[in-house]
């Protein structure tokens, strides 16, 4: 069987045109929000509310925490000033009275009558002299969290002949107005949400690149970006490769389950589905993973499946797609009676309609304590349940009959 080498690259979607980078940001970068060492005269997100920590004991009072992009703005309310629309021709002049960051809006009162513009739109135009004693900014190293950087998992299993390609890659967001660069962070993936503070472990891995890798530690995981720049187009994405892994398959086996009871009759249909069986080369992401199938340079879309655990040498059974290979059903032959403890006789029959040899495995779940169990292939697995396993030919049929004694 061929091997493929999967390569992934960072990239990043956003406007191409030329803008102005703020001074690089260190953060760990959370799925929800992120925590953002940063110096307080020039903050590149709009902290969240009670989270800014100043890094320092004694400090000055710190002004100025609104984002920088739009501080002339904010430093204009209740002063006479004129809007110019920057694509149409449209102005307004008035009191400017408010700034809403969150709808990027701004209440200019306009011959006392209030209007609310859109932000991103007008250019402010200052209509009274400022007074010129103005506040000294504070300039300090600050942390904070911010809703406007965080991150989403992309997570994919590759199933390609005997192969299956564990691929990650991290999708950064950046919901802020302003262009940001970002440099010796972290990934976090965690459940809950992130402590204020950096910790010194984290802080250690994400200021050393010798060596990049999904890092398991204070039952928590993260992943160092290394010392290299990420620069991030206001309001874009960038999506970025996390450690990959190819593993080979070691089991291919046709699974099917139903439950049954002593008043089952007729014939059961058993739907097969397709359980792959690897085992992890690297420690990876938990969490929810697209399937695919691969035919050349197609991806065939498969289950989704969620994986609690992804670490090196941990073997993994996933359920890749439904089988069209492999059809049966169960039937009922005898029962001593309709009622529990009974002797019931089943047959199981399967075909196999691909033309090379399969592996299948048939879990039946019964209302009643399983006492004997009599039968080739059938194996007891729990006090209530049994399995068939075996190997079928290609295209061929077989039946299987077994005995089952149960009681209450």
């Amino acid at each position: 069987m061929k091997n493929s080498t999967y390569f992934c690259f960072g990239i990043l979607i956003g406007t191409a045109a030329p803008m102005a980078f703020a001074s690089p940001v260190n953060a760990v970068i959370g799925l929800n929000n992120s925590q953002v060492v940063q110096n307080s005269t020039q903050l590149s997100f709009q902290p969240n509310l009670g989270t800014l920590l100043p890094l320092q004991e004694n400090f000055s009072p710190i002004t100025h925490l609104q984002n920088n992009l739009d501080s002339q703005w904010f430093d204009q309310i209740g002063q006479k000033v004129r809007v110019e629309h920057k694509q149409r021709d449209l102005n307004y002049t008035g009191t400017l009275t408010s700034i809403e960051q969150d709808n990027r809006t701004f209440l200019i009162l306009i011959d006392e009558r209030p209007t609310t513009l859109p932000l991103d739109d007008f250019y402010l135009i200052p209509l009274e002299k400022m007074s010129t004693t103005a506040t000294p900014k504070t300039d300090l190293m600050v942390s904070y969290q911010t809703n406007q950087l965080s991150w989403t998992p992309q997570l994919s299993l590759i199933f390609e002949g005997n192969n299956v390609s564990v691929s990650q890659q991290a999708l950064i967001h950046n919901r802020s107005n302003v262009a940001v660069t970002i440099k010796d962070s972290l990934l976090h993936y965690a459940s809950n949400t992130p402590t204020r503070l950096f910790k010194a472990e984290r802080n250690s891995l994400a200021m050393s690149a010798d060596q990049q890798s999904i890092d398991y530690q204070d039952n928590e995981i993260s992943y160092s970006l290394g010392n290299k720049d990420l620069m991030m187009a206001p309001y874009s994405n960038a999506l970025i490769p996390l450690p990959s892994s190819t593993s080979k398959v070691e089991k291919q086996t046709h699974t099917a389950s139903l439950y049954t009871h002593e008043n089952s009759s007729g014939k059961m249909e058993l739907s097969f589905y397709n359980n792959i069986r690897f085992t992890f080369q690297k420690d990876g992401l938990p969490g929810e993973y697209r399937t695919f199938q691969k035919r050349g340079n197609l991806l065939i879309p498969s289950n989704t499946v969620f994986l609690k655990t992804v670490r090196a040498d941990y073997p993994m059974n996933v359920v890749a797609n439904k089988s069209q290979d492999i059809t049966g059903s169960l039937t009922l032959i005898n029962a001593s009676s309709q009622k529990l403890p009974a002797t019931q006789t089943w047959q199981a029959t399967i075909e196999n309609l691909s033309n090379q040899d399969q592996d299948y495995s048939i879990e039946q779940n019964t209302n009643g304590i399983i006492d004997a169990l009599e039968g080739n292939e059938a194996t007891k697995i729990t006090a209530n349940s049994l399995t068939l396993d075996g190997k079928i030919k290609a295209h061929s049929k077989k039946t299987i009959t077994y005995t089952i004694e149960q009681k209450n």
